[in-house]
């Protein structure tokens, strides 16, 4: 009876060969080919970066084109005994050693001993330690001093996804070779590629989620493209992939933001709900949500610039479309919430659909952000309203009562010398000349004071200084409001006023200041606040919720 043909996993079948089979690390290949080309092979290698990368498969390529019978050279032929044994792992003199299985000082006094005896065949006797953090701190000690001076025939190559915990001191005897994530396109590229090859039919946004779900590892994506034709035993859907993989659909996560964004609580947890009798795994809910913050984040904050190769055209329109309704402060803040949970989850919360429905509950009654500069012209405009989050949102339009404005009143001439000794002599004067009513001229003063404080021009247009006794002076302020009372509190506001009024009606004098409500007598109507502006202040804060939030939040009020 014949054997039953034994099958090989894809990720071992498609093990890359060759450098040139190696995908993703083109940095490291062309540096180690041209190595080997020009004759400066290096006695130690570390290989680090992350799982699924080619570390090991590249280590192996290496030793074959160390040991070629060609060689040494960029181009192992794969056929001569050497290069065979080594793929088939029965090389005498190329050893693969699992650091985390021999991690003991006795394992690498072996290795060190073992190194001393010449190749039994090959040119080099390469030691391809994987893992190598994982060696103690003792059995790393012993390993420096051959390190550091090897025989001529020895070669070490060293992989491990854990470069820092890695001593310096060997660090610094090796070449270090980083390798990356493998990008999206390149994984689907080659899924592709392997799909063909196997005869499988696999349609492109299934291979584009499996690509996602690899996470720029070659030998998961590999592994994932197994498992799935496993499953199927046919064609390849989307929707079949997110079946063998308990992956949720990208429209129950546009679900959930849609609810976010309409405060809806209730319909935000029914996605939750939906999600758990499903069957799917809510810590990979909220993995694949942060993923989809993260693109809603991107797309409103760079707007048509916003590009992600893992979307078609039809999704990343989506996106734009979904990311107008909210303010980009709010998806950072969202992004940040559920970072917060996936990282719980992946610690192993004891409850963790009641910690992503607390996430939901939270995320849908988010206070929303107010943009301060597009608020201020909004009161200035007195139009508009802020809809959820941010976004704009048609709305009724506030608008001003029309009247006649009166004619402004033009102000008094006043010639300002320009010496500061004659400033003072020519106020003085005028002071000396109002005294006889009780009045002090304050034009000048003003005048004087927002020189060197315009902003205070707002508080004290409205104020008279009254003389009430030899040397005692009364500053009234009218039209005051809260902003103008807190102004006139501050301490070095106050002091500059009365030295610029004493240095107007002598040395000496002693002010009291007052807000007081009104206008000042004999003030002209243009002057004070008329009733009608006070009406349409109330009305624009009436019907303007923005505006009464952010009057709120900064303990604000409307001032003429």
């Amino acid at each position: 009876m014949a054997q039953p043909e034994t099958y090989q996993a894809l990720a071992r079948k498609w093990r890359p060969q060759t450098f040139d089979d190696v995908i993703g690390q083109p940095q490291v290949i062309q540096a180690l080919k041209n190595a080997i080309t020009f004759g400066r092979i290096h006695h130690a290698y570390l290989f680090c970066g992350p799982r699924g990368t080619g570390k090991t498969t590249t280590a192996r390529i290496l030793a074959k084109a160390l040991n070629c019978v060609n060689g040494p050279t960029a181009t192992p032929c794969n056929q001569c005994p050497s290069c065979l044994s080594i793929t088939n792992g029965t090389n005498l003199d190329v050893m693969e050693i699992d650091a985390a299985s021999n991690t003991g000082v006795d394992d690498v006094r072996e290795l060190r001993d073992s190194s001393r005896y010449v190749p039994a065949g090959a040119r080099f006797k390469i030691y391809i330690i994987d893992e190598v953090h994982r060696l103690s701190k003792p059995a790393f000690d012993a390993l420096l001093k051959t390190l550091e001076e090897p025989p001529a025939s020895v070669k070490f190559i060293f992989a491990t996804t854990e470069v820092h915990e890695v001593p310096a001191t060997v660090r610094s005897r090796a070449l270090r070779f980083d390798f990356h994530l493998v990008g999206h396109a390149e994984l689907r590229d080659h899924l592709a590629h392997v799909a063909a090859a196997e005869q499988m039919t696999v349609e492109p946004a299934a291979l584009d989620l499996i690509a996602t779900e690899a996470s720029g590892s070659l030998r998961d994506s590999q592994s994932l493209l197994d498992q799935i034709a496993a499953y199927a035993g046919g064609a390849i859907t989307a929707d079949l992939v997110n079946d063998a993989l308990g992956l949720v659909d990208a429209s129950v996560l546009f679900d959930f933001t849609d609810a976010v964004n309409a405060a809806d609580s209730g319909r935000a947890l029914a996605v939750v709900g939906q999600v758990s009798r499903a069957g799917r795994d809510l810590g990979q809910f909220v993995r694949l949500l942060c993923e989809h913050l993260k693109r809603l984040l991107f797309a409103r904050s760079l707007g048509e610039q916003f590009a992600d190769e893992t979307l078609s055209a039809d999704q990343r329109q989506r996106y734009l479309s979904a990311a107008a309704h909210f303010a980009e402060n709010d998806l950072l803040r969202l992004l940040l919430m559920a970072v917060e949970v996936s990282h719980r989850a992946r610690k192993g919360s004891p409850q963790p659909r009641l910690e992503i429905e607390m996430f939901a509950m939270r995320a849908a009654a988010l206070n929303r952000s107010i943009d301060i500069r597009a608020l201020v012209e909004r009161i200035e405009n007195q139009t508009g309203t802020l809809g959820p989050f941010g976004g704009s949102v048609p709305s009724a339009t506030l608008v001003r009562p029309e009247r006649e404005e009166p004619p402004p009143v033009p102000k008094p001439e006043q010639r300002i010398p320009e010496s500061t000794d004659d400033q003072s002599s020519a106020q003085t004067t005028q002071a000396q000349e109002a005294r006889g009513n009780g009045k002090i001229d304050f034009g000048p003063i003003l005048e004087s004071i927002c020189q060197r404080r315009p902003s205070l021009r707002a508080v004290l247009g409205q104020a008279e200084l009254v003389k009430t006794g030899p040397g005692t002076f009364e500053l009234n302020v009218y039209q005051g409001s809260t902003f103008h009372q807190r102004q006139l509190g501050e301490k070095s506001i106050r002091d500059l006023i009365h030295a610029e009024i004493a240095r107007t009606v002598g040395a000496g004098a002693r002010v009291t200041t007052h807000v007081r409500e009104g206008a000042p007598a004999g003030a002209q109507p243009s002057t004070a606040v008329s009733q009608a502006a006070a009406a349409d202040r109330e009305r624009a804060l009436g019907s303007d919720h923005g505006l009464q939030e952010i009057l709120r939040r900064f303990d604000g009020e409307i001032v003429a």
